[in-house]
């Protein structure tokens, strides 16, 4: 059944528990809806969504059918946790994510952290006014509450400078992509950037691993890629603020006459 948003999700059966999955469906497209005015990935895909008891995840590969397929492990009637996990996978498919060298991977599972921040926050807004049942309505400030809570248990460190924190743990980063606290870091740093303009954060996001192959990539050189590939100045000026966060030097550009 088509949603009427340029986006098809559909959700299996078993394993969610003491709810409906048209529910769970009305709670993952009013998530969706938060990204799709911003972003072509999301433009006439079909998703299916499955529980399973494990980490949730997006396969790369697509099923016989060509949809994209995203496992959860929220159950019952937790919308808030719904959202949180179904918001970071969107993100993956957003930003292109593909096989190939998970050097940089880290970058784009902070990315997912700062999707589920921001998804929260907007539907605690959204609910407000139109939630997908009226009944739902005075859950819309559970989103944000949850949203904090989630902040408050990260121990974000007082004085946090990430360019100097990431220069000590480029290392370790690069070696384990779901670091979650340490993610979720990053996605806060990340995340005012994104509030001020979704539709430029989330646009720009979709040509984040056009570049990205099996070979072994330096996080200054992936950064940069990512700015040559956008193809609007200001997703490349997002880029360039990124950049900034973690202390990259921004190329300068030339101007129409061919100087800097």
């Amino acid at each position: 059944m088509r949603t009427g948003l340029a986006l098809d999700i559909s959700v299996s059966k078993d394993g969610w528990g003491n709810v409906t999955t048209e529910e769970i469906q009305k709670l993952l497209l009013s998530t969706a809806q938060v990204f799709i005015p911003y972003t072509k990935k999301l433009t006439d895909q079909t998703i299916v969504v499955l529980s399973t008891p494990a980490s949730p995840r997006i396969f790369y590969k697509l099923s016989e059918n060509g949809a994209h397929r995203i496992s959860l492990s929220a159950k019952d009637r937790h919308w808030c946790q719904y959202a949180f996990q179904f918001s970071h996978e969107l993100a993956h498919l957003i930003c292109g994510s593909k096989k190939g060298d998970q050097t940089n991977q880290w970058f784009e599972e902070s990315l997912g952290e700062a999707a589920s921040l921001y998804a929260l926050l907007e539907l605690s807004k959204t609910w407000e006014t139109s939630p997908p049942y009226p009944s739902w309505q005075s859950y819309a400030k559970e989103f944000k509450k949850y949203r904090n809570q989630r902040i408050h248990h990260a121990s974000y460190p007082d004085n946090f400078q990430l360019s100097l924190w990431y220069k000590e743990n480029r290392t370790l980063l690069s070696k384990n992509p779901n670091l979650r606290k340490q993610n979720l870091w990053i996605a806060l740093n990340m995340l005012g950037l994104i509030e001020k303009n979704p539709g430029t954060a989330w646009s720009a996001c979709g040509w984040l691993n056009q570049s990205k192959t099996d070979q072994p990539k330096q996080f200054e050189q992936y950064i940069r890629d990512w700015k040559s590939a956008c193809p609007e100045m200001p997703q490349k000026k997002f880029v360039e603020d990124i950049m900034d966060l973690f202390g990259i030097a921004v190329p300068r550009e030339k101007n129409e006459s061919g100087l800097f």
